[in-house]
């Protein structure tokens, strides 16, 4: 009897906090030209590659078109999906570009007031991701790795994980395989994926524990074991698949333990897997 994997999003986790409250975003839609679903001069071309560059999300993705596919719409949801320090570093992008000569002729200059206050929007979320490292306590870390360094390490790749884990699920998902050992990699693809998720929350609230990191190393672990029992991931994706097992294995500070795993990888992606990912995956394998 054929097992259908089922088709859901992965986004099902309670909403993130949103960090900017409601009156700070309407100063971001006065600053970046929201009204009537647009962004500053950006096409949606321009607009996708802008924020894929900047915070490594694909703005086309399902869970940002709920609202609608308009640049606006779509960008009040990328945003309360990004941690605090990811809010920051996309706004102050915008106004770097808002301000360069490369704009359009259309789009006015700001004025003080605005630019003040949009300011402050960015340095209030600058503010929440400082005071959350100021509360992270040593006795609460256990790792080989300083706390520090591993918050650093999570907020640069927890991210790009997230983004990977999601496309690869999408991928296998389409392809609607009918056995167990499928459906579990998949299944085992979700459970990583709300897990990073509350790791990345946890990291804004200066509340990471090693217990979070060890639970996403097991999972981890239950993924190199579908794969080597032969869930379907490798058939579609390979680079994909083995990139995200070594980029969770740097997040959790447990090197991939598998010498299949660990030579086909290196064969497969190489040295420039883990660069900056443009609009689609640079670990997925290339259109012919």
């Amino acid at each position: 009897m054929a097992i259908d994997i089922p088709v859901t999003d992965m986004a099902t986790k309670p909403a993130p906090q949103p960090h900017i409250s409601p009156a700070d975003m309407q100063v971001v839609e006065r600053v970046l030209g929201m009204k009537s679903g647009y962004v500053l001069d950006f096409s949606d071309r321009t607009f996708d590659e802008f924020i894929a560059h900047e915070v490594g999300v694909d703005a086309t993705a399902p869970r940002y078109l709920e609202d609608g596919g308009s640049k606006a719409r779509r960008l009040r949801r990328v945003i309360p999906s990004l941690s605090a320090g990811q809010q920051a570093k996309l706004l102050r992008a915008f106004l770097n570009y808002r301000d360069s000569p490369g704009r359009d002729s259309r789009v006015d200059l700001l004025d003080d007031e605005w630019r003040a206050a949009y300011l402050k929007v960015i340095d209030r979320l600058q503010q929440r991701v400082s005071e959350a490292d100021k509360t992270y306590a040593a006795s609460s870390w256990t790792g080989v790795r300083t706390i520090r360094e591993q918050v650093a390490i999570v907020r640069g790749l927890a991210p790009v994980a997230l983004t990977e884990i999601d496309a690869l699920a999408d991928l296998i998902e389409n392809k609607r395989f009918n056995d167990p050992i499928t459906a579990d990699a998949v299944q085992c693809l979700r459970d990583l994926h709300q897990q990073l998720g509350d790791l990345i929350d946890a990291i804004d609230r200066g509340a990471m524990t090693r217990a979070a990191v060890e639970a996403i190393e097991a999972n981890r672990e239950k993924l190199v074991h579908y794969v080597k029992e032969g869930a379907k991931l490798t058939m579609v994706a390979p680079a994909m698949t083995y990139g995200i097992m070594h980029i969770l294995g740097w997040l959790t500070g447990v090197p991939i333990d598998s010498a299949l795993v660990s030579t086909i990888y290196g064969s497969i992606v190489g040295a420039d897997a883990l660069k900056a990912m443009n609009k689609k995956s640079s670990l997925a394998p290339k259109a012919e």
